[in-house]
């Protein structure tokens, strides 16, 4: 019996394994470098064909659409010398685009709600009633009161139901808003319009005392008395402004606030 090794016969013409691996090495390199020049390329031509575009709308607009500003809640006077407001939330129908209906939700209205306008030391009441088909709440977005008459996610108000929050307005003249705040629904509850603004104004508007304007002048004066916060105005006119006409002015405070 021989005892000579078997071995099989090489194929003509055939590389090794390690060449073949350093082959479909080299391949795979050279396909990815081609993907990804191609990529390159494709987000190249797409940045020119975006700079090219016309992105802007002017002359495109008609403005037909006239801005609607909400009208001043009027309150009334109870018993006790309290100023009450009404707020009647409510679904409707809203034509925010020209034949195009939409459902919505406002205060006392189809869409959107009363400005609201208080003073310093007023001591206010917000009749709130519920006309929706579900739960809701009415927070006063940024005013000092107590945690009974925030409207948070903890107060809402079921179909159907009244809710009559009163506080005493102690802060100084702002800007705030009110809005839905229920628990998981607030955006859904926003979104559809039930939101209005919440006006405040100080007991005495600060005095201004401002310099004579003269022509293509803006200067703002400034004061502090007794330790309070600097108040002034700005006043500004203009060369092409008749002899007559007045210079524009606004008072303008730093008395900071604490919002909620």
């Amino acid at each position: 019996m021989s005892t000579d090794l078997v071995t099989s016969p090489t194929r003509p013409g055939r590389p090794p394994a390690r060449r073949r691996r350093r082959l479909l090495l080299r391949l795979l390199i050279v396909v990815l470098a081609l993907g990804l020049v191609g990529v390159l390329a494709l987000a190249g031509l797409a940045a020119w064909f975006w700079s090219q575009a016309d992105i802007s709308n002017l002359g495109q607009l008609s403005f037909a659409n006239q801005l609607k500003i909400p009208p001043l809640a009027e309150p009334r006077l109870d018993g006790a010398g309290r100023k009450v407001f009404d707020l009647h939330l409510q679904q409707g129908t809203s034509e925010l685009l020209a034949s195009k209906p939409t459902q919505t939700w406002g205060a006392n209205g189809a869409y959107l709600g009363p400005t609201i306008r208080a003073t310093l030391g007023d001591q206010v009441v917000m009749q709130v009633t519920n006309r929706l088909p579900e739960p809701t709440t009415i927070h006063w977005h940024g005013m000092r009161l107590p945690a009974a008459a925030d409207g948070g996610p903890h107060q809402p108000i079921p179909p159907g139901s009244a809710w009559s929050p009163s506080w005493r307005i102690d802060q100084p003249a702002a800007t705030l808003w009110y809005h839905p705040h229920p628990h998981g629904t607030t955006e859904d509850h926003v979104y559809r319009g039930l939101a209005g603004l919440f006006l405040l104004d100080d007991r005495k508007p600060a005095p201004c005392r401002c310099p004579t304007a003269t022509a293509s002048t803006t200067s703002r004066s400034s004061s502090r008395t007794n330790g309070s916060p600097p108040t002034g105005c700005w006043t500004s006119a203009s060369r092409r402004s008749a002899p007559s006409a007045a210079s524009a002015t606004s008072c303008w405070s730093t008395a900071p606030t604490t919002p909620t």
